[in-house]
This record gives structure tokens, sequence and C-alpha cells, in this order.
């Protein structure tokens, strides 16, 4: 054997002996260390100009809060008591428990009444259920674009008579961190209540209807995804006219039942027992007499996918939208208007359990462990604090802010929330060893 070999079959026996060692040698044990994680979310909140309509945006969460406009990069802590005068829609920022909302009143002028919509997330795809552009009312589209990418939506028109053919619709662009206004009046003028979808084909987006009129003015917010259930909670009480817009948006025929959900029971709405409803068409079912002035729930089942939301008219001539929205589910903490009502709406077969937890910024002032019953709707008055903290595990629950009094206004706002954030998650890494 060469010296060469030699050295070479040493180095060889020497390698395998440090291999057959070292799998002896015990593991040192790493603890395994329970961590707490939450996520983060974004939502965007509407505004407009103000030297037109004066927009205080407010947003509440577990800790602080951090926020910017659109079109600006600069972000800052978004105080308790809101932002007011900003003229462009604002981003805000926090852990998934966020809640957020943007409020404006007007005494006089074209834009009477009182302005109330939740802030949304950014998603791929939104519904503006009973949307009218004609002689006697203005509608536009606002879409967002909270990412610094270019986004690219379709928006797609349902009508009574179904989808309608436009042009000036498909593949709009919407700069990254940037509004675009779509005005409906060119495109679906006199068609009557229409349903707008907003779907991106690139990028994601938050959009919100703006309506102004003789019959009231609010922001139009999305509605939730169709389906063949769905609930809206807060149709408010008193007079005035109470619609509910109803769009198929599948390619097949569909019947709608409607139930209210009362404060103590649930009962068909009279005259809504069964409404048929063509493929991709939207029907107006008027419900003033069946909702008989009071506070309730919706309940709408169809036999396919359907988007849902209800119109009503103050006997000032104030405007308000409920749209449905999906379960609640989860943990949020949202702003707090004194002299508000929390709607809270249960379609389901089983008792809801909701606890409400009244906030002055970081301090508790009230807890309220609350049962909503199977088909009924609970009113909670939120009369003192900031912010209040919503939680329920229940799959069922739907939850609202009514308002009906701001800055001295009288009118109608409707706030709907959900779903709430999944809170905080206890997760415990495995860690290698071998790099403890």
């Amino acid at each position: 054997m060469t010296p060469r070999l030699w050295r070479a079959v040493v180095a060889l026996v020497i390698v395998a002996l440090l291999a057959v060692g070292l799998t002896l040698v015990p593991s040192r044990s790493a603890p395994r260390v329970a961590l707490k994680v939450t996520g983060t979310q974004s939502l965007v909140c509407p505004s407009q100009d103000p030297a037109v309509l004066s927009t205080t945006v407010r947003a509440t969460d577990t800790g602080d809060v951090r926020g910017r406009a659109i079109e600006s990069s600069t972000s800052a802590t978004v105080p308790a008591a809101g932002l007011t005068g900003t003229a462009q829609p604002h981003v805000v920022s926090g852990t998934q428990a966020i809640g957020g909302l943007s409020s404006a009143t007007a005494g006089s002028g074209d834009l009477k009444g009182l302005w109330l919509a939740a802030c949304s997330p950014a998603t791929i795809e939104q519904a503006f259920v009973g949307l009218v552009a004609d002689a006697t009312h203005t509608v536009s589209l606002l879409i967002t674009n909270p990412d610094p990418t270019q986004a690219t939506v379709d928006v797609t028109f349902y009508g009574a008579k179904g989808r309608i053919t436009t042009q000036g619709s498909r593949g709009l662009t919407v700069l990254g961190n940037s509004t675009r206004q779509l005005a409906l009046a060119p495109l679906v003028s006199g068609e009557g209540p229409v349903t707008a979808v907003v779907a991106a084909s690139q990028g994601r987006t938050s959009t919100y209807a703006r309506v102004t009129g003789a019959g009231g003015s609010d922001w139009v917010s999305a509605s939730a995804a169709a389906a063949t259930s769905a609930t809206i909670a807060a149709a408010p009480g008193g007079t005035g006219a109470r619609n509910l817009v109803v769009t198929n948006t599948s390619d097949r025929r569909t019947t709608v039942s409607v139930d209210v959900l009362s404060a103590s029971s649930t009962f068909a709405a009279a005259g809504a027992e069964a409404v048929a409803i063509e493929a991709a068409s939207t029907v107006t079912i008027p419900l003033d007499a069946a909702l008989r002035g009071d506070v309730s729930g919706l309940r709408i089942t169809a036999t396919q996918p359907v988007v849902a939301a209800l119109w009503s008219t103050s006997a000032e001539g104030d405007l308000a939208v409920s749209p449905a929205r999906p379960a609640f589910q989860g943990r949020s903490v949202v702003p707090l208007i004194p002299g508000s009502v929390l709607v809270a709406s249960n379609p389901g077969t089983a008792a809801a359990t909701l606890t409400v937890i009244l906030r002055n910024e970081s301090s508790m002032v009230e807890t309220q462990t609350l049962t909503v019953n199977p088909g009924t709707t609970l009113q909670v008055p939120l009369t003192t604090g900031t912010a209040v903290e919503l939680n329920t595990d229940s799959a069922d629950l739907r939850l609202s802010t009514l308002v009906t009094t701001l800055n001295g206004v009288t009118g109608i706002g409707v706030a709907a929330w959900g779903p709430g954030g999944p809170g905080e998650a206890e997760v415990s890494p495995t860690i290698d060893p071998n790099l403890a």
C-alpha cells in the first residue's frame, strides 16, 4: 500500500469514528416556550373634501392605531378623538381587533343628513346593493387602492332586467396608494336600483359608494359575498320607507323568502314569503308594513346565491343603508358614539353569547355578557366611553351600530361590523436542539 493511499484510509477511519462518537453524545434539551402572537390588519375609511363635507375618521384597538391619508406615505398615531377634516380616504392599521368608522353631518344643503360607515379591509371583490342613479340621485363609486402597486378592477352591474352591458367599466386602473372615482350616471342612469360588483383582476381595493340626492345622502358599504342565506342587523325603527334590495348573482332563477328577527321572535315578512328573482337580476321588496316601525334584523333565504341591503329613509328624509354582513365571530374594538345603539341579530337555531366591554381609551368602564336568543334581535344602548370591545364565539351573530343623532343633526346611520379578528393565538414552536 502506497503512503498516499495509507493516509487516505487512516483519515476515513478517523472520520467514521468521529461520526459514531457524536451519536453517543446526549443532546441538549431545548425548552418549549409558549408564545402569544396576533396578526395585523389595515382598514380603509371613506372621506371627502372638507370644504364640501367635513369627515371624522375614528379607529380603536387594544393599543395604538396608526393612520395615513391615501396619497401620503407618512403615518402617525390616530388620536382617540379621531381625525377631522381629512380630504382623502384614510388607512388605519393595528391588530386584527382594530375597528374604525367615518362619520359626518350636514344640517342643510344637498348633503344634508347623517353620514356613517364602518371602515373595511381591502379585498378582491365587493358588492354594493341597490344603488340608484337618476334625476334625483347622484352616485359614485370611490375605489381605493391602499397598496403601493397598481390594481385593475372590473365593475359589473345587475338591474331589474338582468346584467347591464356598459362601456367604461372594465379594466379600470387604480394606481397604487390612490383613489379612483367612477360616476354611475353615464353608465346606468335611469335603470332603477342596481347592484355594482367591483372585482379586482390585479391587486385589491376597498370601495364605497357615495349617494346624494332628494332621498337622502350616505356612504354605502359593501354587502357580504353572495350566498343562499344572508342576514341584516339594524333595520332602523320609526317611520319612513324600508326597502330591501336583493340581487341574484347566479345564472339561474331563484326564490327568496324574508324573515323578520324581532326582539322576541321570528316571523315571515308579509309580502316577502316567496319572491322570484330572475338570473342576474335585482328586485326591490317594500318592508315598511312588515317591520312595524321597530328596530329588527332580517334573514334572507334563497335557492341561489344572492346579495342584499336594506335602504331606509327617516321622517326627516335622511338615508341609511344596512348591508348584509358575514357572521361577526371573533373580537373587535370599535369606536363608540355616545347615544348610539348596538344591534345584535341572531339568525341561527342556538342562543349566542356576546361580551360587550365599554372602554374609555385604555380604561374599562363596564362589562356585560349578554345572550341573544335564536331568531331574535337585541338592542344594547351605548351611553358612555370612547370604544366598545365586542367578543363572541357564535358563528351566527351579526352586529351593527345604529345612530339617530350626531352633532345635533337628527337622521339615521348604520355601521355594520364584522367579521371580528381571531384575537391572540398561543403557539409552542419546536426548537432544533442542535441549534439551541
